[in-house]
């Protein structure tokens, strides 16, 4: 997989996606696989924003049946289970503790006819996956049994004001998707993509929309690593820039559009260990928290608060990690979890769908649907799709509806979508056990959980990724990672240092990459893409932000 900026220039296009996260990545990949002739562009890195920053969740919304959205649950765990055929190596089933306390609301009864009426809507959730990817059904356990999986869990909360102390009564145990590296599974859709005939361009900015004759014929595109321009043109423009959506259509668009994005920022923070193997999901008040297992660690997630500046403007502030920290330490008071806990945070902006004009101050209770907004359908610029809203879940089915419509604008023969039945191309076609034992038996010499980590991340591509050519790597004293950095820049499309540790890596998110380690790969890096010492200086400046936790 190469870059390859001058091919946005050297032909008519189909579909130009504009943005190289989730949904324009799912995009390419179903229009591709149409036999659409499909560019796409992403300002930064692919999956490098929204896509990232999120809990690493495959789920069906539980808390959504709160709110009455039973189509929304309904689509999202259909589609969970087809990310656990299209990419089974990158998604998993993860089990989840629900506590239950006298007193408390919702009240046990509530929560069991909640996870009843779930795994009811996920009817087909094992149906024709693999045997590592089946789900079992909700469960109550005991307060022992609950206790065994969060050790930290309190058996009794504070009596609130005119009320009796809530001791824990037990534990509701139900099942849904992690993704184990978000970053991963957006470039794997990439990946599949190309494969499929697209080309795809990461670090590639939509500067001026190409409007003739009221119709939205291209855009003109600016190489942020050589500066170079050109234009690329397409029959139909297709917005996928997530937060930066209603940016994009008021550039491409000047008509007043009936739609806007009310952005919610969402932080997460990683920390020590906190739990035996599940995840707790826990209502607090009006919102919830999940504390969820990664690489050996807890993902605390997350906060919902409404974000008024520019996109690129989002950070996570100290601010940001004391209201998560308080959140985490109410739900496990003996976690005792202090900012000297936080090994790493991030931030993640929600772009949910609104009427224009609408302005809530509260984003939680928002819907977390997506929005095809047909720019000609309402009176605005012809040639225009713009993909609003949405999530990683349900990423795969807004693509099949922008494509089907596309397709009409273009009066294409139809193509029935292939996405659902399509594996990605990194994905193992055996049985994942079986390939997993093979890998093990192919690299005996190597740790069998490395092994392990490394037949999820890489899929069919870990024997390639193996006998990438490490040469001037030989600092880093480990094989292993550098073969995965030389195999990141000569066949993933890394271009810059944060590309390779926070999206290509896993241990950039997770603390496990030393300031030498890092150093290493920079001077490599540099000598590899020729990038001068002022570009590096930049580069290194621009990790430093994204790995540095606000004291």
């Amino acid at each position: 997989m190469q870059r390859n900026f001058d091919a946005l220039g050297s032909t008519a296009f189909d579909l130009a996606i504009i943005g190289g996260g989730a949904t324009g990545a799912t995009i390419a990949f179903d229009a591709s696989l149409r036999g659409l002739r499909v560019a796409l562009i992403d300002k930064d890195d692919f999956g490098g924003a929204t896509s990232a920053g999120s809990t690493k969740l495959m789920h069906g919304g539980l808390r959504y049946l709160a709110n009455g959205e039973i189509r929304l649950v309904r689509e999202g765990l259909r589609e969970r289970r087809h990310w656990s055929r299209m990419a089974k190596h990158l998604v998993h089933p993860l089990a989840f503790v629900i506590p239950s306390y006298s007193h408390q609301k919702p009240s046990r009864l509530t929560l069991g006819l909640g996870l009843s009426l779930y795994d009811w809507l996920a009817f087909d959730r094992n149906r024709g996956v693999d045997a590592m990817q089946k789900m079992s059904g909700y469960r109550t356990m005991t307060v022992a049994q609950t206790l065994g999986l969060i050790p930290d869990l309190p058996r009794q909360l504070p009596a609130k004001a005119g009320d009796a102390s809530a001791k824990l009564t037990a534990g509701l145990l139900y099942h849904d998707g992690q993704i184990l590296s978000p970053e991963r599974l957006c470039l794997a859709l990439i990946r599949s993509a190309i494969s499929a005939g697209a080309v795809a361009v990461n670090h590639a900015e939509a500067r001026d929309f190409l409007v003739e004759d009221n119709r939205c014929v291209g855009v003109r595109v600016k190489d942020g690593l050589s500066r170079k321009n050109l234009e690329l043109r397409a029959a139909i423009m297709i917005n996928a820039a997530g937060p930066w959506a209603d940016h994009i259509m008021g550039a491409a668009d000047k008509t007043p559009p009936r739609k806007t994005l009310i952005r919610s920022k969402g932080i997460h923070i990683i920390t020590r260990n906190l739990t035996r193997g599940a995840a707790l999901a826990m209502p607090l008040d009006d919102e919830h928290l999940f504390i969820t297992p990664y690489m050996g660690m807890s993902l605390l997630a997350t906060t919902d608060t409404k974000f008024d500046d520019a996109p690129d403007k989002v950070r996570v502030s100290k601010t940001d990690i004391d209201t998560l920290l308080t959140k985490a330490n109410r739900a496990l008071p003996g976690a005792k979890l202090t900012r000297k806990d936080v090994i790493h945070a991030y931030v993640g902006l929600r772009p949910l769908v609104a009427d224009m004009g609408d302005r809530p101050d509260a984003t939680y209770g928002l819907s977390r649907g997506s929005e095809i907004y047909d720019h000609a359908e309402q009176g605005g610029v012809n040639g225009m799709i713009s993909a609003l809203g949405g999530k990683w879940t349900t990423a795969r089915r807004l693509a099949e509806q922008v494509v089907d419509l596309a397709m009409r604008k273009l009066d294409a023969k139809p193509i029935a979508c292939r996405s659902h039945l399509t594996a990605l191309a990194c994905a193992p076609r055996d049985d994942l056990g079986r390939f997993m034992d093979a890998m093990r038996a192919a690299y005996p010499k190597h740790d069998t959980a490395n092994i392990d980590l490394m037949s999820r991340l890489y899929g069919r591509f870990l024997p390639a990724m193996m006998a990438a050519d490490t040469n001037g790597l030989a600092a880093l004293k480990d094989d292993l990672l550098a073969a995965r950095i030389a195999f990141a820049v000569s066949d993933e499309m890394a271009m810059t240092l944060e590309d390779i540790v926070l999206r290509r890596l896993i241990e950039g998110q997770i603390g496990a990459l030393t300031g030498s380690q890092i150093d290493i790969i920079a001077d490599w890096l540099q000598t590899r893409l020729g990038h001068s010492d002022a570009e590096m200086k930049r580069q290194k400046k621009a990790l430093n932000d994204k790995l540095s936790v606000p004291r």
